[in-house]
């Protein structure tokens, strides 16, 4: 098999930060239909954990035509080993981006892969380092998947991905991309804040207005793991409208909920981009404390906690009262909520982070220690094999929600004993991590 050479524009942005200067190489295979057997071995864990050995790199896909995609990337230089360079002394970053494409029908088929190395990265303050590299998509409809590996050249270490891309009609999701105002770097992830203004691009300049559906955000918290999902009902838009799509036209999103962008009126595809509660998703306000204290509370304490005139205070009594003393409570609040922040970051679809099957799990059970992935399911390891002792949580990949992030538990009775054994830690004042 040959290497075909090309060579696009990958120099990542540092947001403001002087001129610098970034080698970055590119080589593609070009040839198509080879077979490949994709890793099921891979540690995902890395997606869903504070832990800084590895980068935790965020990824967006953009179709520029029927044809080539970009992956967009973002690393944060935290995240990244900066080494004093023997030629010019200063410390430098290297690290490569590997990408396979699959579709999704047919996941043992390549239709393109290749990789990009971006060396000599300066130390920087900025928050993150972004770039991009362009890829072949083959033509016509179809679902695709991007096996993602960032690596650190100084750190020998590893972070994997997996990436979906829409290819199948006008409509396609990946068709369109969230970018910040005046500017080449997109928005990561489906949501905006309350004063955010984007602008969204479109791979077809003779579109130059969208559709817009508007979608209360009625969703609740996930049902413990053994209990039986409830059958939730196709939902209407409550409005719809249109906006301009050139360019200079900045837009915001006036309410909290889920916004549908497509070409066509009434169409079942399209972007959705979110916007949730106020500086989602971290943290801060007394209800965005509340809410997530239902997988630990009785239906009378939530109860309590929700009609109280001063919340915070009342919030704050809870974990006081639940610790045993102040100490105590604010190492229960931090990792209670810091566990809260990590999944909606990662975890957010059409409803918050905290609210998926997934941000549930690791809530209340931390961190787990594997975490292996597949184009239609996610398999959380808790314990290891040498223990015989292991706990796993299956998640199946919720196709038709329009949300390549959403996956949805495969619940059992199996997990009764375990979810009653660690709402009793965090109720007795312990933070529970599965082991």
């Amino acid at each position: 098999m040959k290497f075909k050479p090309r060579y696009r524009n990958t120099i990542p942005e540092f947001r403001n930060f002087g001129i610098v200067l970034v080698c970055a190489i590119l080589v593609a295979t070009s040839c198509y239909q080879r077979t490949y057997i994709p890793a099921r071995t891979r540690d995902f864990s890395v997606q869903s954990t504070k832990d800084r050995s590895r980068p935790i790199p965020r990824y967006v896909i953009h179709n520029l035509n029927d044809s080539v995609s970009r992956l967009y990337f973002a690393v944060k230089p935290g995240d990244l080993l900066f080494q004093r360079s023997n030629v010019t002394n200063e410390m430098l970053a290297n690290f490569k981006i590997d990408y396979i494409v699959h579709p999704v029908e047919n996941q043992k088929v390549i239709t393109d892969s290749g990789y990009v190395v971006f060396s000599n990265i300066q130390q920087t303050t900025t928050e993150w380092i972004y770039g991009y590299t362009d890829f072949d998509v083959p033509r016509g409809d179809g679902q695709y998947f991007v096996d993602v590996v960032l690596r650190d050249i100084n750190k020998m270490s590893t972070a994997y991905d997996l990436q979906y891309i829409s290819h199948s009609g006008r409509d396609a999701a990946n068709n369109f991309v969230l970018m910040e105002p005046n500017s080449t770097t997109p928005i990561y992830g489906n949501s905006v804040g309350a004063d955010q203004e984007f602008t969204i691009q479109y791979n077809d300049a003779t579109i130059t207005k969208l559709h817009v559906a508007y979608y209360k955000n009625t969703s609740d918290a996930a049902r413990p793991p053994y209990a039986l999902p409830v059958v939730t009902l196709p939902i209407q838009s409550d409005s719809s409208w249109t906006v301009d799509l050139s360019q200079s036209a900045t837009m915001k999103l006036p309410l909290e909920g889920y916004y549908r962008f497509s070409t066509a009126p009434m169409s079942d595809e399209g972007i959705l981009v979110c916007r949730f509660k106020e500086d989602y998703p971290k943290v801060t306000t007394p209800v965005a404390l509340l809410e997530p204290l239902r997988y630990i509370t009785t239906k009378k304490e939530y109860n309590t906690l929700g009609s109280s005139t001063h919340m915070k205070i009342a919030i704050d009594s809870f974990w006081i009262a639940t610790g045993g003393s102040q100490e105590r409570a604010r190492e229960l609040i931090s990792a209670y909520y810091g566990r809260v922040e990590i999944v909606n970051t990662h975890f957010s679809t059409y409803k918050e982070g905290w609210k998926t099957d997934r941000g549930m799990v690791y809530i209340i059970y931390g961190e787990p220690q594997n975490v292996y992935r597949s184009p239609e399911k996610e398999t959380w390891v808790y314990g290891t094999d040498q223990s015989g002792n292991t706990l796993n949580f299956v998640f199946t990949r919720n196709t038709n929600s329009g949300f390549p992030n959403d996956f949805e538990l495969e619940r059992n009775q199996v997990y009764n004993v375990s979810w009653i054994t660690a709402v009793d830690y965090w109720k007795q004042g312990q933070v529970y991590r599965a082991r």
